[in-house]
């Protein structure tokens, strides 16, 4: 089995989350795209240098070199990963790229509300995105 280029660690409570990874799950044929779910009770966040808020914070992904990305790289590497990368390439170039950035971080401090899931918080406060990304 080929190692994946890209290990997203990604929120399937979120369902903008769940259908963007879902998407690209069935357009990666030879396997460049793994992933995490973070809402799964057996994720150990310690396990790859973060915190439970910071993943719930920021979308993040381990490169295969095992650096580890958050926003709108992640973003890019996902559809990279996949031969979508014309899709989100785009974002990565000025004076677009600032831009991208910070709207992901406003949609990731409001997900749930923009995708109209208002979760209860559970014990670990799941439902809290108020960290900052590493």
């Amino acid at each position: 089995m080929t190692m994946p280029a890209v290990t997203v660690l990604y929120d399937s409570l979120c369902p903008v989350c769940r259908r963007e990874v879902d998407l690209l799950k069935k357009v990666d044929r030879k396997g460049h795209l793994g992933v995490v779910d973070i809402a799964n009770p057996d994720f150990k966040p310690e396990s790859f240098g973060l915190t439970l808020d910071q993943c719930i914070g920021s979308l993040h992904a381990v490169r295969a070199d095992g650096e580890i990305i958050h926003g709108m790289d992640t973003i890019r590497d996902m559809y990279k990963a996949v031969g979508l990368g014309w899709v989100m390439g785009w974002t990565a170039v000025w004076p677009f790229r600032p831009l991208a950035d910070i709207g992901y971080r406003v949609f990731a401090r409001y997900r749930p509300r923009f995708s109209g899931f208002q979760p209860e918080c559970d014990e670990n406060g799941r439902c809290r995105v108020d960290a900052k990304p590493k």
